[in-house]
């Protein structure tokens, strides 16, 4: 390659991280994946591509990504970083910590693979082993002169420290890191992003539903691609009885979603049923069930496919109502608690007949 296009090359990759920093994440994956186009051996173009694609939550893209990095170049540690924080995403904790050691052996003077592994070790029980990473981290952060890379990676070891906090259930030390975090958004907007995500859970955690709101949202428009902030705002909208609104992101969620996701659908078909789309949320109730819907939630499913059904709802109010009839006959109950039992019956049809006024 002459100099003129290596030039170019650097260009757009300068230009490419730009975007990437300010969190327009698909310019930038247009742009590496362009240069990657171009030069398929660059290294840092392919880098970028897979941590690109880490940012939109694409596992088995950014996974082939960072794969080829190791082929070009095995001796570097970056990709082995990318790896790392793909299976930690993925939950794989041991595949996940020995990528991340790896790397750590590769670049010792590089915090990143000691970020992700406090966070790895936090979710394997390993509080003191997390600490300590996080003190690696600092430590070798505190060496880097470039003063706005130094920032950068501040910014990412308070995301870090947040996450072992939450893990121990320390919600005010978690919360005072996440709020400190904030204060680098202009250096490290995705950083930032994870403390609203984080304070938005927390204040989830404590009914401060408003607050939450409020965090969720601005976490998500920040990164479109975040779904899990996404898909949190959407349930807390709902419990604050929006269901409408929790509709509207939960399935801008889904549909974004490289992968289905069980969980977010279940509560997807919640709030379109609540705001009343019945079709609509058999649909997705059905969907969650496929994709392995477990638990509480696979049996919350399975009554809602058949009350949200107009002949399952008819044959349920049919038992009920041969079950009370059997209890009249066989029972003999005293006339108050018969007096009562036709209030339920008769409640009970005139939901049935809201119900049918309401989904038409």
């Amino acid at each position: 390659m002459d100099s003129n296009s290596n030039k170019d090359i650097q260009n757009l990759l300068a230009e490419g991280w730009k975007h990437y920093d300010s969190l327009q994440v698909k310019q930038a994956l247009d742009i590496f994946e362009d240069v990657v186009t171009k030069d398929p051996s660059n290294y840092e173009a392919q880098l970028a591509v897979a941590k690109t694609l880490i940012r939109m939550r694409k596992a088995s893209e950014a996974t082939a990504a960072a794969q080829r990095c190791i082929e070009l170049q095995p001796e570097r540690s970056e990709a082995y970083t990318a790896l790392g924080v793909i299976k930690f995403l993925d939950d794989k904790l041991k595949e996940a910590r020995d990528l991340l050691m790896k790397a750590s052996e590769l670049a010792p003077e590089d915090p990143e693979p000691h970020l992700t592994l406090a966070q790895v070790k936090a979710d394997m029980r390993l509080p003191d082993e997390a600490v300590d990473e996080l003190q690696n981290a600092r430590r070798l952060i505190s060496h880097i002169e470039e003063d706005h890379l130094r920032r950068q990676l501040e910014a990412s070891e308070l995301h870090a420290r947040t996450y072992v906090m939450l893990s121990q259930n320390k919600l005010t030390e978690a919360m005072a890191s996440a709020q400190e975090l904030v204060e680098y958004e202009q250096e490290n907007p995705y950083a930032a992003c994870l403390a609203y995500s984080n304070m938005g859970l927390m204040e989830a955690r404590l009914k401060h539903y408003d607050k939450a709101v409020d965090y969720l949202q601005r976490a998500y428009s920040m990164n479109p691609y975040f779904f899990r902030a996404g898909s949190a705002l959407g349930r807390v909208l709902y419990v604050q009885g929006q269901a409408t609104r929790a509709a509207e992101v939960l399935g801008e969620v889904v549909r974004g979603m490289p992968d289905i996701d069980a969980h977010t659908r279940h509560a997807y078909a919640a709030a379109l049923a609540k705001s009343g789309h019945r079709e609509e949320a058999r649909i997705e109730y059905k969907a969650a069930l496929r994709a392995g819907l477990k638990g509480l939630e696979a049996v919350v499913a399975v009554w809602q496919l058949v009350w949200l059904s107009q002949a399952g709802r008819l044959i349920v109010i049919g038992i009920v109502l041969a079950a009370v009839a059997v209890w009249i006959i066989f029972g003999k109950p005293s006339p108050s608690t018969l007096s009562f039992a036709g209030v339920l019956v008769i409640l009970l049809v005139m939901q049935q007949l809201l119900g049918r006024k309401r989904y038409r």
